[in-house]
């Protein structure tokens, strides 16, 4: 794991993780499985990130991409499921900010092609009988009973550093993904989910041979971030309360051999700054396999 730093201004005014008040329910209409109803009921502004786990209702979820909800705001958003085997119970569902291991995320981050939704249940089901066992497959159980297993300690992430906004995290000898939040504290917010959700992928590959990740692998996917060129702000703009604007929009890219996706924000009149972006590097070689 590299920890990574960013220049920018550190102050977006949003929140996330478990500091946000997101309310979220299955549909008015009827329960679907792609589509959650989210509300956000706080304060600020409210970053939902992909591959946050959105636990209950009919059956527990993830969501597919970033999403910022102004205060005030309900929105349908898109999600998959991570629990085959169940369809049924409450319209309402919990959140820890908890996140699906990278073994999963990765699935998010491939093209959208074919039956996505099969997949990601292949996936999860890898972790059957290493991480636990899950009856309906539920991912949530799986990461559940990860948690109670003894992690060594050179596999557990260190400590953030000061000032710390990102990890790039490298396996096998070649680097494989970049997460960038916009501050310090919207990282902080998601750190320890993401070092919960690394662990259960560390049992996974708990047979593989352990290699280090050159920092010039390391620099390599970090400069995609470098040449990334993102359009202009669309028409995407709604009230938050009186007298203040929010801007958000979501964004993908492909660089070449690596994925770029991510959300940007403006409030009232300040320069947009990216809230929460990803990079994955689609060459390395566990892409399709973890």
């Amino acid at each position: 794991m590299f920890p990574v730093w960013t220049n920018a201004s550190g102050q977006l005014g949003i929140s996330t993780g478990t500091g946000s008040q997101l309310e979220v329910t299955e549909l008015a209409s009827g329960p679907q499985v792609g589509k959650l109803s989210i509300s956000n009921h706080g304060s600020k502004p409210a970053l939902l990130v992909e591959g946050e786990l959105l636990e209950g209702g009919h059956q527990h979820r993830v969501c597919a991409a970033d999403v910022i909800l102004g205060v005030g705001e309900r929105r349908e958003v898109e999600t998959f499921c991570i629990e085959q085997g169940r369809w049924g119970g409450s319209s309402s569902h919990s959140r820890t900010a908890r996140r699906a291991p990278l073994s999963v995320r990765a699935e998010l981050h491939t093209p959208a092609k074919g039956n996505r939704q099969g997949r990601i249940w292949e996936r999860i089901s890898r972790h059957q009988g290493v991480s636990g066992s899950s009856p309906t497959g539920s991912l949530v159980e799986l990461l559940n009973a990860s948690r109670n297993r003894t992690i060594p300690q050179q596999f557990r992430l260190p400590l953030p550093l000061e000032g710390q906004r990102g990890v790039i995290l490298g396996l096998e000898g070649e680097a494989l993904m970049i997460e960038v939040f916009g501050t310090h504290s919207l990282f902080l917010r998601h750190y320890g989910q993401l070092a919960d959700a690394v662990a259960m992928d560390l049992q996974l590959f708990a047979t593989v041979p352990e290699a280090a990740t050159p920092a010039q692998e390391v620099r390599q996917l970090a400069a995609t971030l470098g040449d990334l060129r993102i359009a202009p702000f669309g028409d995407n703009v709604f009230t938050v309360r009186d007298h203040e604007t929010l801007k958000s929009e979501s964004f993908s890219a492909q660089n070449g051999c690596q994925t770029v996706t991510g959300i940007r924000v403006a409030i009232r009149n300040r320069t947009p700054q990216f809230a929460h972006l990803s990079v994955w590097n689609m060459k390395h070689p566990r892409m399709a396999s973890i």
